[in-house]
């Protein structure tokens, strides 16, 4: 009985503070490229799914915009995340390209958007859901544009043990011109570099095969990868609040 007590006071615990994470984050549109697909299992797949549908819960507005592993038909796989998000209660509606009016009517109407970069009159080429994902935060004005990938995040040297939790694009520009990035995660970091200098208020790149990444990121201090902001004046609420308390 004592040990049942405990568990439930940490996870008591974990939920107060949490609070402050979900005050701020409360109707914020967050829009999360999901990159990391062909790595995941089924089983871990739908954790993701229920994830991003508490952050719905709570008051979060996501957008899930997905990339098509090889040889899958883009526009089944779009009906097939979105009915994964639906066996999690709650509505989702698979739509395709960028369209600010629709996205604003679905999430005004209690659904979770689930985009495909093409439309029927371009299925056949190939459009990077990185831009997508990256146009569809700035149109929308997103607070937060995130990177589910296989990567981390930006290590904070060579030992590659730990990742910054958070830095400025000078600071990112200053650490991409003195190391060299493998191709991809360089590209992955420039997404996140654009994205804070055209207003989004913060660009997260995750590792997607963690469990509860998403949740990791959003309610501890720590967090789980590493957010680019374009200056200090970007923080929340809840950060100002650490800061003064350390």
């Amino acid at each position: 009985m004592e040990n049942n007590l405990e568990l439930v006071e940490q996870k008591a615990a974990i939920l107060i503070d949490a609070l402050p994470y979900i005050r701020d984050f409360n109707q914020k549109t967050i829009v999360i490229e999901y990159g990391c697909g062909e790595w995941l299992s089924g089983v871990e797949e739908k954790r993701l799914m229920q994830d991003i549908v508490l952050l719905k819960s709570i008051g979060m507005r996501p957008i899930v915009v997905h990339d098509t592993r090889m040889g899958m038909d883009k526009f089944r796989e779009n009906k097939r995340i979105a009915k994964l998000l639906e066996l999690c209660g709650v509505k989702a509606v698979g739509i395709c390209g960028v369209d600010v009016q629709t996205l604003n009517m679905i999430l005004d109407n209690d659904y979770i958007p689930v985009i495909v970069p093409n439309d029927i009159d371009n299925e056949t080429e190939y459009i990077d859901p990185r831009d997508t994902a990256l146009e569809i935060a700035e149109k929308m004005q997103a607070d937060k544009l995130v990177y589910l990938s296989r990567y981390p995040g930006i290590f904070k040297d060579e030992s590659r043990s730990e990742v910054y939790s958070r830095l400025t694009v000078p600071e990112v520009e200053k650490i991409k011109a003195e190391r060299h990035f493998p191709e991809e995660f360089g590209q992955l970091v420039d997404y996140g570099i654009r994205a804070a200098k055209a207003g989004v208020n913060r660009a997260h790149i995750l590792d997607g095969r963690i469990r509860h990444v998403l949740l990791i990121e959003f309610f501890s201090v720590v967090g789980a990868g590493t957010i680019i902001i374009s200056d200090e004046g970007k923080l929340y609420g809840h950060e100002l609040d650490e800061r003064r308390e350390a």
